[in-house]
């Protein structure tokens, strides 16, 4: 099931911003496992399993994905763009785009011969050096597309080996599928807490849309899920993650102490493969904003290792999410069968 959801879900558009481009979609494989549905003021899409106690559990993942917004449109059929979100630039010269404009219109990103890029530069933000080329006629192109129309990367997810797949947007549809794997293994165990699903807009930059629904809902305590560095060839293995090693539980100050000894507990007692991920400062998650929401929300981090963040070719392993969800799951089950107070103090 999760890995059809993912191979469907990587392929419709979700530009940061522009997150109701495909409405339909979640509600449709969250419905199952809800009773209510909304979508709060910024956007976000809330799904709610409501329990016979008075607690909230809220789980958490951005819905949004890297693309681009156009700029400027030049003669020959020709258009200037920037990135929605931090692209690695180095990665997108000869990429078959899309861009929605009143009509899904092709094109291909081409380097400027007038810009040359570093040739030593490992990461850069720029697209001062690049351009769209859509083929189009002057009077077509202006028709179709105006500045302010987003595109994406034309990538299919691909399953490489077995439960390694590659897609556009993995970063963070990953965690999105987490969700709906812990909604789907939650259906077979017991559970009192009313259960939230947050699939939370704008990440990739603002931030603004986990704030948003995390004050609206409220909850007692919150699982956020996001990615993480997954180690590939020359990368040192001490400062990434190992895809397929199982899911990252972040280590550090702004992650609650009781709820993070209680999901390595669950982990070991159901034989569960995790690993953890030491974050001293900030996460650059959404796990951020929930915690100082309002008076404090007790949150966990819990990231999918993925290669090659941030690009057209993000690959993950569909285990870990599956074992992200059922870790979870089994931890809320359990926890709602104890007193709140030992697993919350200090």
């Amino acid at each position: 099931m999760i890995l059809d959801f993912l191979r469907e879900y990587c392929d419709k558009p979700f530009v940061s911003g522009f997150e109701q481009m495909t409405p339909q979609f979640l509600p449709g494989y969250f419905a199952p496992f809800s009773d209510t549905y909304e979508n709060d003021k910024r956007g976000s899409y809330i799904f709610c399993k409501k329990g016979k106690s008075s607690r909230s559990i809220m789980l958490e993942a951005h819905v949004d994905e890297l693309g681009f917004m156009i700029t400027e449109l030049q003669p020959g059929g020709f258009l200037r763009f920037s990135p929605v979100g931090y692209y690695n630039t180095l990665c997108l010269e000869s990429q078959d785009v899309i861009i929605f404009g009143k009509e899904e219109v092709p094109g291909v990103i081409c380097a400027r011969p007038d810009k040359q890029k570093k040739e030593k530069a490992i990461v850069d933000l720029r697209t001062d050096w690049l351009y769209m080329d859509t083929g189009l006629p002057d009077d077509r192109l202006r028709e179709l597309v105006q500045p302010g129309d987003v595109a994406l990367l034309r990538r299919n997810p691909v399953v490489l080996d077995g439960d390694v797949m590659c897609a556009r947007g993995m970063d963070d549809k990953a965690g999105v599928a987490v969700m709906l794997a812990a909604a789907r293994e939650l259906e077979n165990l017991p559970h009192t807490s009313t259960i939230y699903y947050s699939a939370a807009v704008q990440e990739e930059g603002p931030g603004l849309g986990g704030q948003i629904s995390t004050y609206q809902i409220h909850p007692d305590i919150a699982f956020a899920f996001d990615v993480g560095h997954g180690w590939a060839e020359d990368l040192p293995k001490g400062d990434t993650l190992a895809v397929g090693g199982g899911p990252a539980l972040a280590i550090g100050g702004r992650f609650h102490p009781g709820m993070v000894k209680k999901f390595i507990s669950v982990c070991q007692r159901f034989d569960i493969p995790y690993q953890l991920e030491p974050t001293p400062a900030a996460s650059g998650t959404d796990a951020e904003s929930i915690q100082t929401n309002r008076d404090g929300v007790p949150v966990l981090l819990i990231s999918i290792p993925l290669r090659y963040m941030h690009t057209g070719v993000e690959t993950g392993n569909i285990r870990d999410i599956e074992n992200a969800g059922k870790a979870v799951a089994h931890m809320i089950s359990e926890i709602d069968q104890e007193d709140w107070e030992g697993l919350l103090c200090y």
